[in-house]
């Protein structure tokens, strides 16, 4: 990584405004590795009958994670990383408790930045989705050597 792991988890956790909403945590950051703690609260709900976590929230908590992934393998304070392609698969119901999101690099290319991500509950014994997300990645330095 480009930065330390204290200002990374700084950045996740305080620099988006979304994940400053969301309460995220980041509980390990290294190259190629990301896990963030998701509280829960009430306004992360999708079945307010069941209490379960909105789909579109575990995408997005999915989606933060896979992209610290990325973002640890970037080799300038000025590259760029944006989101691709996401796909969620959804393999049962949450319950009302904090969601804890890992992500891992499957490939770092060029241009391409591959990762796959697990939503665990109870303690990470019940996982609840999986994902696979692709990120383009702009590194400003191989930009200038060219």
């Amino acid at each position: 990584m480009i930065v330390t792991e204290e200002i990374a988890a700084q950045i996740i956790e305080q620099a988006i405004p979304l994940h400053k909403f969301l309460g995220v945590k980041v509980l390990e950051i290294r190259d190629g590795f990301c896990k963030l703690k998701f509280p829960y609260r009430d306004e992360v709900l999708g079945d307010f009958r069941f209490k379960r976590w909105h789909g579109g929230v575990i995408a997005t908590a999915m989606d933060a994670v896979g992209g610290a992934v990325a973002l640890s393998t970037l080799t300038s304070p000025k590259d760029k990383a944006s989101t691709i392609d996401l796909r969620v698969d959804y393999l049962r119901g949450t319950s009302p408790s904090e969601l804890i999101v890992k992500g891992f690099l499957v490939r770092s290319g060029n241009r391409i930045v591959a990762t796959r991500m697990e939503a665990w509950q109870e303690d990470e014994q019940k996982l609840v989705a999986e994902a696979r997300a692709m990120f383009s990645v702009y590194r400003m330095e191989e930009k200038k050597k060219a």
